[in-house]
């Protein structure tokens, strides 16, 4: 049923029993209708019935009653095609009204010696009614799914918008490191040539020693991105020694062919052994520092990253800090959310590598960082350190 013809009944309806309220009160007053009430006896049911002799002005006040009341339907039917389903239905269920009224007038009046039938209306009243309110749960839950649906797939279109989102942000990042290791080995090329052709006596070793180093950097690089798109793969857990990892990691970073070089200082005991998977170690470290150097390029300050361990009797507790410009505290508290960096242009993809390193051993890590003083990575791997027999000193990675 449209709104506007549910209004314009609605207001026919409040119409009529407004104007048939003072009649109504003069009725119950006695000043128009004086009934002369006898009790019937109905053999049929075994029981009284209430029988009132009205005035004609009570029996035209009736049939005015009966009238509205037959006119209010008589407008419902009329404007059948207009009405919903379940409002068809209630206004059927409903109009079975029509001939207990009627029935239930002729018996007060005493045309009909029959049953009362209020009883009866009341019981089709609140079936019709019951129906009516079922039907109107049904298509308010019809409507709730239909809005459910379409939440839902606006839903997985947001969903899709940002997995887009986030591939093309990644890519842009992937783009950008990969375009930064090939810049490195152009401008060594160039260079080694340039020098080549003025100088004969020219030793290159130095240059394809530094792009051979470049070219490593950038192979990792691609081996992490392909170890992030495998499966779970299973731990290789061996004894491992920290410091020999360190050193192998200060020479495919290339930090002392920085322009000014980054110093590695790697603090971790020669004798230290921990249970670990030696390539997530590396693939932690080397991108741990790769970070570092990135955050230092154009830092004017000291230029350093150290390596460092915490004594502890059942945990072995790598440090790993630099001198850098430090992060700020809306970077440095989502640090290791996907597709968080700490440079421009950066993917994350080395964060996040570093996380799932620690992940694999269920280690955690804490960040300790101020702006202009530097970044500590706080390393936790749940297995108790080693020692071997043999001095321990502070090395300088070579």
């Amino acid at each position: 049923m449209s709104d506007l013809y549910q209004l314009n009944l609605w207001r026919g309806v409040r119409w009529l029993w407004f104007s048939l309220a003072p009649l109504t009160a003069f009725s119950l007053m006695g000043w128009v209708i004086e009934p002369e009430l006898k009790r019937l006896y109905l053999p049929l049911v075994g029981t009284y019935y209430w029988h009132g002799e009205s005035s004609g002005l009570g029996v035209a006040f009736s049939l005015l009653y009966l009238g509205s009341f037959l006119w209010v339907f008589g407008v419902a039917f009329g404007n059948w095609r207009r009405l919903t389903a379940d409002a068809r239905i209630t206004l059927g269920a409903m109009s079975v009204l029509i001939p207990i009224v009627l029935v239930d007038m002729l018996v007060y009046y005493g045309v009909l010696t029959f049953v009362p039938t209020w009883n009866i209306a009341y019981w089709v009243l609140a079936i019709a009614m019951s129906i009516h309110l079922n039907l109107q749960i049904y298509r308010l839950s019809q409507e709730l799914e239909q809005a459910n649906a379409e939440l839902e797939s606006a839903y997985r279109q947001m969903i899709e918008h940002e997995r887009l989102s986030t591939i093309g942000q990644v890519v842009r990042g992937i783009v950008h490191d990969l375009k930064n290791f090939f810049n490195t080995i152009q401008s060594l090329a160039d260079v080694g040539i340039m020098r080549a052709q003025r100088d004969p006596a020219f030793q290159a070793e130095k240059y394809f020693e530094n792009i051979g180093q470049s070219t490593r950097r950038a192979h990792q690089y691609l081996l992490d991105l392909l170890e992030m798109t495998r499966e779970e793969s299973e731990l290789h857990m061996e004894p491992v020694e920290a410091a020999a990892v360190v050193n192998e990691v200060a020479k495919l970073s290339g930090a002392r062919l920085m322009n000014p070089p980054v110093e590695i200082v790697n603090r971790i005991p020669r004798t230290l052994v921990m249970e670990a998977d030696r390539r997530y170690l590396m693939q932690m470290f080397l991108n741990l520092t790769l970070n570092a150097m990135q955050a230092m390029k154009n830092w004017h300050g000291e230029r350093r990253i150290e390596f460092d361990w915490v004594e502890h009797p059942e945990q072995t507790i790598l440090v790993v800090s630099d001198t850098g410009p430090g992060l700020p505290p809306e970077v440095r508290d989502h640090l290791f959310e996907q597709s968080v960096t700490t440079k421009q242009g950066g993917s994350g993809i080395g964060l996040m590598l570093v996380r799932r390193a620690l992940e694999k051993h269920g280690a955690s890590v804490q960040v300790h960082s101020e702006l202009g003083k530097g970044t500590q990575f706080v390393c936790v791997f749940p297995v108790a350190p080693r020692l071997m027999q043999v001095s321990e000193q502070a090395t300088v990675a070579v």
